[in-house]
């Protein structure tokens, strides 16, 4: 896809096979930073990676189930009392890399992910910039440039893979509108229509920030670069250029209508926590010095002293690309390009920038789900890939000797900084703005001395090859130097991002729980637990919390989660929701509890698999999973919780309805008996249960499961259709009839049935159209 006819050879160097080489470019690094992975270790940090707390768990367990059952669970039984496996959103469960779980080891698949995406980044990039005319040397400068800028390079550390894939597919989304709306090539709307769904695919806020960079793309292309078309064709290829979209959405439908049908049920549904909480996690002015020098704020494992909660990556841009992207900016035969590009860059600069400028507080009040969203300061990729399609444009223009002058001052003030890193100045600069962080700053020193005197040489250096040196080096030469010079920066500010450790491994604790057959629910602290996130889950071991983000608001107002599970303390909660067990670390600076009422220790300070101790307490007589209860009261919402964690509450007699479940209970005179009625669960799978009533209830009652009620479960009582209600605010709930023996439940998503069949209707409509394409290609485009 290359286009070298539009390059001067006289000033760039071009390769004999320029794809080929660019890739093997775009690779180099990404094998370097993946070593260990030869040896069987696992890229994911212990401290700050999703993929240790939570992502290994939701592949590892949906993998095996999908073995197991031969389809995808659509219900999580696992974590915070269930939740909706699909609708809730638990990683990129539709993204192709998920067919690898089930031919490599589920964290081998996860590594795999990362590095090929990495180089599909840098080459994505390089294709745009050359179908943008750009030669060999500025589209793979700019490639990698996009591809170990700070951001997406540090990916690993958090473990935001469903980042990258939509981070990666942003140039080629530009790819595609470029081939179609400019180039017009039928295979380009087919292309279009893939990377929309990839990239809904991977992450759905970069996804809503990405269709709106690809918007304002094809504006440009459709009024700056149609050439000699009509005003009617420009807008029929754009309105292709948009069917192109809805169809990518279809074929992202299977994941995108459950998780629009959930947003009522998920804790955002009234927004995430107004305006303050949208604007949580937006970069703030501290860490803008580090879009050009790195280290600059330090790193939460650390040595963080910027003003946001924690810091787990890196926004530094490159102190050499973002030079050449300025002398970019200055390509006078690019003009209207450029305006476009810095227009959308400037754009998505602001909304990265959140509170920090009034222009967030327009962006919020007036652009749809903003609200329900945190963290604006993931819009930044967009900011570095602008900035990397500048750079190539700056190499561009220093090749052919246009930016020579303006190398020197370039030369000087790389020299400057160098200066300034090395004699501390820059260090005490961050001192001073760190305020009461002043030690995590200091702390930093060393680190704020090596990034600021490495990006000032790399400048240098950069500025030498192009300025100095140019004419002296051939042109193999000088694309050779110019690319190591900014991949070798780049990647030194990679490098401390890529944390890797040992797969997680079976104990003695879970061992023994996994032993237990289920249903039956584990507890250990939200927070500081033996085994972080969600890791039990990957042992199919439930447990009452874990590590989410987004599950069943109702369940977090019953523990108070936003008073910090305020509830925990409330034993008989634990009843409710058939705690068995409990896990309790040993040590770690913390009270050790040697007891709990109703339970025992039946494992006493043993090793966890990452090395620490924990006591595994097991509830003496084991509380029930399903209940039946005769009476029921019907009660104002706010109410409920405060009567639930009242130690009077009786949960073997009543259960308490909020006002909008369509029941209306009997009244109560007095509280009634516990029902001789014992409900047994004898058939347990994710999604799918049995309950067995004996003897059965004379009169009617309620059964009340210890799983989370959903509008998506179905019931059916001795074959013929029930009703689903939610009781304890939080759970299944079913109304007997007098005489009921058997109540199966099963949770049927019809959106997600839906959205399955629109997104089998859509691939196929794509494939047709592809292969329609590929038959009445002209020879010219072969």
């Amino acid at each position: 896809m290359s286009d070298p006819r539009s390059v001067d050879a006289a000033h760039s160097y071009e390769p004999a096979r320029p794809t080929l080489l660019a890739m093997a470019a775009f690779a180099f690094w990404p094998v370097i930073l993946s070593l260990p992975m030869l040896n069987g270790m696992w890229l994911a940090n212990p401290v700050s990676s999703d993929q240790y707390t939570a992502g290994f768990s939701f592949h590892a367990w949906s993998a095996e189930w999908f073995k197991r059952s031969g389809h995808l669970p659509l219900w999580n039984p696992e974590i915070f009392g269930g939740l909706p496996f699909v609708a809730a959103g638990s990683g990129d469960i539709f993204y192709p890399t998920w067919l690898l779980r089930f031919v490599l080891p589920v964290t081998t698949a996860g590594n795999v992910s990362f590095f090929v995406h990495y180089i599909l980044a840098g080459l994505f990039t390089y294709l745009l910039l050359r179908r943008l005319r750009v030669g060999w040397t500025g589209s793979v400068v700019g490639g990698l440039a996009y591809e170990l800028t700070g951001l997406i390079a540090s990916y690993p550390s958090p473990g935001h893979d469903g980042k990258l894939f939509a981070s990666a597919m942003l140039p080629l989304l530009l790819l595609a509108l470029v081939l179609a709306l400019r180039e017009r090539r039928w295979g380009g709307y087919g292309l279009l229509a893939a990377a929309t769904a990839l990239t809904l695919l991977g992450h759905f806020q970069l996804a809503y920030y990405s269709l709106i960079v690809a918007g304002l793309f094809a504006l440009y292309l459709t009024l700056e670069e149609a050439g000699d078309s009509g005003g009617g064709e420009r807008v029929l290829r754009l309105g292709l250029a948009l069917v192109a979209v809805l169809i990518g959405f279809g074929i992202a439908a299977i994941q995108i209508l459950p998780f629009f049908e959930y947003i009522p049920f998920s804790p955002r549904a009234q927004g995430y926590h107004g305006f303050e909480g949208s604007t949580s996690f937006a970069i703030p002015w501290d860490h803008v010095p580090e879009f050009f020098l790195k280290n600059f704020v330090g790193r939460s494992w650390d040595t963080y002293w910027g003003s946001n909660q924690l810091k787990f990556h890196s926004e530094y841009l490159g102190l050499p690309v973002v030079v050449l992207a300025a002398l970019g900016v200055t390509a006078p035969e690019r003009r209207r390009q450029i305006l476009w590009l810095g227009g959308i860059g400037l754009l998505f600069l602001l909304i990265s920038l959140g509170a920090a400028t009034p222009f967030y507080r327009v962006w919020w009040t007036l652009m749809p789900l903003v609200k329900k969203t945190r963290a604006p300061g993931m819009a930044f990729y967009v900011v570095a890939l602008v900035t990397a399609v500048l750079a190539g444009l700056g190499v561009e223009r220093a090749l052919k000797g246009e930016g020579t002058r303006f190398m020197t001052p370039a030369l000087i003030m790389g020299g400057i900084v160098a200066l300034l890193g090395l004699t501390g100045t820059i260090g005490h600069v961050a001192e001073a703005l760190a305020g009461a962080k002043a030690a995590a700053a200091r702390a930093d020193g060393a680190a704020i001395l090596w990034g600021a005197t490495t990006s000032g040489l790399a400048l240098v250096a950069a500025a030498a090859v192009l300025g100095p040196a140019h004419g002296r080096l051939t042109p193999r030469l000088t694309a050779l130097a110019l690319v190591l010079i900014v991949s070798t920066d780049l990647w030194l500010n990679a490098r401390q991002f890529w944390t890797f450790t040992k797969p997680f491994e079976r104990d003695q604790l879970i061992d023994r729980m996994a032993a237990t057959p289920v249903p039956y629910r584990v507890l250990q602290p939200p927070t500081g637990g033996a085994y972080p996130g969600s890791i039990l889950m990957a042992f199919d071991i439930p447990e009452m919390f874990g590590y989410h983000g987004n599950e069943l608001r109702y369940y977090d107002e019953l523990w108070d989660r936003e008073n910090g599970w305020r509830n925990l303390g409330v034993l008989p909660l634990w009843d409710l929701w058939a705690v068995r067990y409990a896990i309790l670390p040993v040590g770690g600076g913390g009270r050790t509890i040697d007891s709990i009422p109703g339970f025992r220790r039946a494992l006493d300070s043993v090793p966890t698999f990452d090395g620490g101790r924990a006591n595994l307490f097991e509830r003496v007589a084991p509380a029930p999973y399903a209940r039946v209860v005769a009476g029921a009261i019907k009660t104002d919402s706010t109410t409920v919780v405060p009567t639930l964690v009242d130690p009077r509450m009786d949960f073997s007699r009543i259960v308490l309805f909020t006002n909008d479940q369509p029941v209306t209970p009997e009244p109560l005179k007095q509280m009634p008996a516990p029902s001789p009625s014992q409900a047994a669960v004898t058939a347990w799978r994710p999604g799918r249960m049995t309950v067995t009533l004996d003897p059965a209830p004379p009169k009617p009652s309620y059964l009340v499961v210890a799983e989370n009620w959903y509008p998506d479960w179905q019931v059916a009582i001795d074959g013929h259709a029930g009703q689903l209600l939610r009781g304890d605010y939080s759970l299944i709930t079913v109304p007997l009839p007098a005489g009921a023996r058997t109540v199966d439940l099963t949770f049927r998503s019809r959106a997600y049935e839906v959205g399955r069949a629109i997104t089998l209707a859509s691939l196929a409509l794509l494939l047709v159209a592809l292969l329609a394409s590929l038959a009445g290609r002209r020879p010219r485009h072969a």
